[in-house]
């Protein structure tokens, strides 16, 4: 399936569950400005290499443009678009002052040196800066960068700017301003939805079991969050290899490996099952936090399992989560349940405004009252209207921007 195509099908059937107006529907259906570049950078070889690079900018009615940049030779214009209207989505569902964007250089990371990836990073922001800024879009970490990266990117930023500024990159180093709590915050959102969510539902998640699939940033620091609550992982795979263990895996000695490893190769515990199998175990919750489309009708037919939480971006297909509903699996969406790290980039973004820094404590704190307040007004607005949680986060999003949108007359 497009991915796109996907994420606009998701959208307008939600709106088929309300009121709405089909201009607006319309003009929010494209984004405002879609950018390529293609760029040069040095390689250690002494040559030149060209890299193409993204950003999308979809909708500025609440603010800023706020989305991260990623580095994958799966980036494209389809897939950054797609990103980019589910960022307008999580930033108006958490009622942040954003709107959605988001970018990309398509290359593998791990087949550069670290002064290479340098040259690149600096080279897509010299390429791109005239559409960056505090005040017009703020790009952070994805799949494939991390604060090192974006410490870089500030850095090109400010001095192809001639300014200071460092608060038009969040997810940086503490060092170079970054905030305390973001390398986490992700995952920790995600967390946060799974034990919301189980209060709902009178739901002990002590002792139970899950899967996930991704084992990055989001995906090691929610499982890690998970064993504190009592939970097992009995699953865990990414795109080098999928393993099942009915004991469970230390989680912890798993994070260390794909930290060095950067994949699941080599790693020791644990049996090997075939890909197409790994959605089939029987656990309580699955947790996709790897890549798109991963779950599709022939998945969701065997999958066993009481909760689906989107740790990654547009994992379930649409026909799956048809197939999901009848078997009452219930979904906790991306763009609720990964909004976590653009909440805390929010608070990145104040703290450098502000010349403020906040503990891990207060970070945290607020990321936990900001989730509760919003997964429990989406969940319950869901469960009123018999709609799904996605339905219920695209409606709220939806009307928020149509009311501004109206008392300004933007069109």
């Amino acid at each position: 399936m497009n991915l796109y195509n996907l994420v606009l099908e998701q959208f307008n059937d939600a709106l088929e569950k309300t009121t709405y107006s089909n201009d607006i529907r319309k003009y929010l259906s494209e984004p405002k400005h879609e950018i390529i570049t293609n760029f040069p950078a040095r390689m250690d070889s002494g040559d030149i290499e060209m890299f193409k690079g993204y950003r999308v900018q979809h909708n500025n009615t609440l603010g800023p443009y706020k989305g991260g940049i990623r580095f994958s030779l799966d980036v494209h214009l389809n897939e950054v678009k797609s990103l980019a209207l589910w960022m307008t989505i999580k930033c108006a569902i958490q009622d942040l002052p954003y709107g959605g964007a988001k970018g990309g250089v398509k290359i593998d990371p791990y087949k550069y040196s670290k002064n290479e990836l340098m040259k690149i990073s600096k080279g897509y922001v010299v390429s791109m800066n005239k559409y960056f800024g505090e005040d017009k879009d703020i790009p952070a970490p994805d799949m494939g960068t991390n604060s090192q990266i974006m410490d870089w990117m500030v850095d090109a930023y400010q001095k192809k700017g001639q300014t200071h500024t460092n608060s038009v990159f969040t997810g940086k180093s503490i060092e170079c301003g970054g905030s305390k709590g973001r390398t986490a915050a992700t995952g920790f959102g995600v967390v946060e939805c799974i034990k919301l969510w189980s209060l709902h539902n009178n739901f002990n998640l002590s002792g139970k079991t899950y899967i996930i699939q991704g084992f990055g940033n989001v995906g090691s620091h929610t499982a890690i969050l998970l064993s504190k609550l009592g939970m097992t992982c009995i699953g865990v795979a990414d795109h080098t290899r999928c393993l099942m263990s009915n004991e469970g895996f230390n989680v912890f000695k798993l994070q260390n490996h794909c930290k060095d490893k950067h994949n699941l190769m080599e790693y020791e515990f644990g049996e090997e099952i075939d890909k197409k199998d790994f959605f089939s175990i029987e656990c309580d919750i699955i947790i996709p936090a790897a890549k798109e489309l991963e779950i599709g009708i022939e998945e969701a037919t065997n999958i066993k399992c009481r909760l689906i939480v989107e740790a990654a971006n547009g994992p379930v297909d649409r026909d799956a989560e048809k197939i999901l509903k009848t078997k009452n699996i219930e979904i906790i969406p991306d763009i609720l349940a990964n909004s976590g790290g653009v909440v805390v980039s929010y608070y990145e973004w104040l703290q450098n405004r502000r010349c403020e820094y906040w503990s891990e404590e207060e970070v945290l704190g607020k990321l936990t009252l900001k989730m509760k307040d919003t997964f429990n007004k989406l969940y319950l607005e869901a469960r009123d209207k018999n709609i799904s949680i996605r339905e219920a986060c695209y409606i709220y999003a939806y009307k928020k921007l149509e009311s501004v949108l109206l008392k300004k007359q933007a069109f």
